[in-house]
């Protein structure tokens, strides 16, 4: 069942007040953003299938029985829509569209340019892994969720959590190496991948 969640608000939302939709956007804009950066890929254009989230949530939104958390739906909603879109991006690599370099401004600095890099680099390494790694060492790992929340937003048993834990950190350990990054620890992985809406 749903917990820590303002059950008039979700009953709102539900009913499609405007002001729930408001409230649905500001409280969790930022964590979706986040996992589409963090679980799409550089091929994936963050903000605007962060946007296509909200609008396939609000279309669905009165089918939410409230029987989870928020957050739980929306990460769902948004594993599926990722998975929409990293099929798209697929096909732009393959007729050759996603090859064209990013521009540089002029008056950006060496240290912002080698941050962006090695930010595609770690985005890069976590698109090296499974689907299902990716998602929990996100969560475990990038975003400090217990293993609870972890088997609630999968769906699948706390065991599950640790194991493939342990075996997407073995992988993502590989892959950063292939992209010629040390294994840090995770939390410098997680400050270079957290992306304003900027960009910067």
């Amino acid at each position: 069942m749903m917990q820590n969640e303002d059950t008039y608000w979700v009953a709102a939302l539900r009913a499609g007040e405007g002001w729930a939709i408001d409230a649905l956007y500001a409280r969790y804009a930022s964590d979706v953003l986040s996992w589409v950066i963090r679980l799409g890929g550089p091929d994936i254009d963050a903000e605007d299938t962060a946007q296509e989230v909200f609008i396939v949530a609000l279309r669905s939104a009165s089918r939410f029985r409230g029987d989870s958390r928020v957050s739980t739906w929306l990460f769902g909603i948004t594993r599926r829509v990722l998975a929409n879109a990293r099929r798209r991006a697929r096909i732009r690599r393959f007729i050759g569209l996603s090859q064209i370099p990013e521009p540089v401004h002029p008056d950006t600095t060496d240290e912002v340019v080698a941050r962006h890099r090695k930010r595609r680099a770690v985005q890069r390494a976590l698109n090296r892994l499974s689907e299902k790694h990716r998602a929990v060492l996100v969560l475990a790992d990038m975003e400090e969720r217990t293993a609870p929340e972890i088997s609630e937003m999968l769906s699948i048993p706390e065991g599950t959590v640790y194991s493939r834990l342990h075996a997407a950190r073995r992988a993502f350990k590989k892959a950063l190496r292939r992209e010629g990054l040390s294994a840090t620890p995770m939390a410098s992985e997680r400050n270079v991948l957290f992306l304003s809406r900027r960009g910067t």
